[in-house]
């Protein structure tokens, strides 16, 4: 077959995963964001509104939760936001914006997935189906046009996969520099990413026995590639403190060992077939895995990816607490390596001589849009309080005026409300707000809080802070904030 026709193969099947996807994702383009996970999004679309409208210096991410202070907080680099942030300042500020380039990071990432079984010397079925069914992952569904920087993660971490195996064939100085680029970008947008680099170790190992020189110019070459992002890690992880993230199985009062077990079994016996895999490829995973342990060589064949999965697993428990069962994209890293199992499967069953087996594997993957879009719909509905704040936020940004500081609880994100009413300044959560610290706000230049609890109200020494209420609905209160000696 052509390479024309092998192209014209794939355009056919993202074709209808795109359109399928359109479709299925129709009440969400234009819905604003809310739900699982909209803390992160929130955030990450402050950082990208900061950039359009303040300072497209990319190496000053600015959140809006930032007291009177210029709200800079690096934490992974900020590739994603700044070229959402050129999308705005052409286009406007729309949130459309960012769910459609997120859908064509996604379609790039299924691309870069489709090579990766290419480049494993798969079949053109093979990479058509195994490409189809990692994008019904009910994970990746969801994901696909909600703007994370995970998103662009995945898509350099497959990509430097496909880099990896091709430089393990051919031994090519442009494959391993492939790998190397697109593993410093995938780790600089999403640290964890840096895990794949283990997959170069028994590469590396065996080159050693082979030619000591050339195998020293190849490690100098990957080195040099990866500088940038490590540098930018070295420069802001000082900055974090002791983050959780950071600190892991250390974080807080220690390792957590009945949380930790609680977690990975729900991370296996749950998340892994309805959310990662989708229920109709579990069968497709599970002959996968015979299908590894049924080939003697398989440890030899596999030693790179098992490598990888080795560093994954490790780092997985080193985060379990940290993850938990809802931090689900801090798990990306898996996806690439659970669906090469998955299509290992596909083609087990398509070869089998089992008809009834053939026509399950088929019905299995015509299912497959269908479940996907069963498993999330739930995911993108907003809590209560977040209806509330949705259903009036034009009001509310009418209200309080444009550079105005505001301070507002509970808000445990930290981002949530100060995104949604576009403005900057102080949050705060769980009625932890003193008149001490309001105080201070109010000195430091706060003009207005808007509070969802009866704290404010309620306490006293807060009260005396509030001037008269100027919105008042469904448990949201909006008052101007006034200095104690203008009482």
């Amino acid at each position: 077959m052509t390479s024309v026709s092998k192209s014209i193969k794939l355009t056919y099947v993202l074709a209808v995963i795109a359109l399928l996807s359109v479709g299925l994702h129709w009440n969400i383009w234009n819905a604003d964001i809310a739900g699982i996970h909209a803390w992160r999004q929130t955030q990450t679309m402050s950082v990208v509104e900061n950039f359009a409208s303040e300072d497209m210096n990319i190496l000053n991410p600015r959140i809006n939760s930032r007291g009177n202070g210029d709200g800079i907080m690096r934490m992974e680099f900020p590739l994603l936001q700044w070229t959402f942030a050129w999308f705005y300042k052409w286009f406007g500020q729309n949130l459309i914006i960012a769910r459609m380039l997120s859908f064509l990071i996604f379609l790039i990432s299924l691309i870069g997935f489709y090579r990766l079984l290419k480049a494993w010397g798969k079949s053109d079925i093979i990479g058509a189906t195994g490409t189809w069914c990692f994008a019904w992952s009910p994970l990746l569904f969801y994901y696909s046009v909600n703007p994370l920087p995970d998103n662009l993660a995945l898509c350099f971490g497959i990509w430097s996969l496909v880099f990896l195996k091709r430089f393990q064939l051919n031994e090519s100085n442009l494959s391993l520099v492939g790998f190397g680029v697109c593993l410093s970008l995938a780790t600089a947008v999403k640290l964890p990413f840096i895990l794949f680099g283990a997959g170069f170790i028994p590469i590396f190992l065996g080159r050693v026995q082979v030619s000591i020189k050339e195998t020293a110019k190849s490690g100098l070459i990957l080195m040099l590639l990866m500088a940038p992002a490590v540098s930018w890690y070295l420069w802001v992880i000082p900055q974090w403190g002791n983050a959780g993230i950071i600190s892991g199985i250390a974080a807080d009062s220690g390792f957590e060992y009945a949380s930790a077990m609680a977690t990975l079994w729900g991370i296996f016996h749950s998340m892994l077939p309805e959310l990662f895999i989708n229920f109709g490829s579990v069968l497709f995973f599970l002959f996968g895995i015979y299908h590894f342990f049924s080939k003697a060589d398989s440890i030899n064949r596999y030693t790179s990816e098992l490598f990888i999965l080795v560093a994954l697993f490790l780092f997985l428990i080193y985060e379990v607490n940290m993850i938990g069962l809802q931090h689900d994209y801090y798990l990306f890293p898996f996806l690439p390596l659970i669906f090469l199992v998955v299509a290992a499967g596909i083609e087990k069953i398509l070869d089998s001589k089992q008809v009834a087996l053939k026509y399950l594997g088929v019905i299995a993957l015509v299912v497959l849009p269908a479940t996907a879009y069963l498993r999330i719909q739930g995911r993108w509905s907003p809590t209560e309080k977040e209806i509330v704040l949705l259903e009036n936020k034009d009001e509310l940004r009418k209200l309080i005026p444009d550079n105005a500081l505001v301070v507002v609880g509970n808000d445990p994100s930290g981002h949530i409300y100060l995104y949604h009413l576009g403005r900057k300044g102080w949050t705060f959560e769980q009625d932890w707000l003193v008149a001490s610290d309001l105080n201070e706000f109010v000195n430091d230049g706060a003009q207005f809080i808007v509070t969802n609890t009866s704290l404010v109200e309620e306490t006293e020494t807060l009260n005396q802070f509030l001037g008269e209420p100027l919105f008042d609905k469904d448990g949201l209160r909006v008052y101007p904030l006034v200095h104690l000696t203008d009482s």
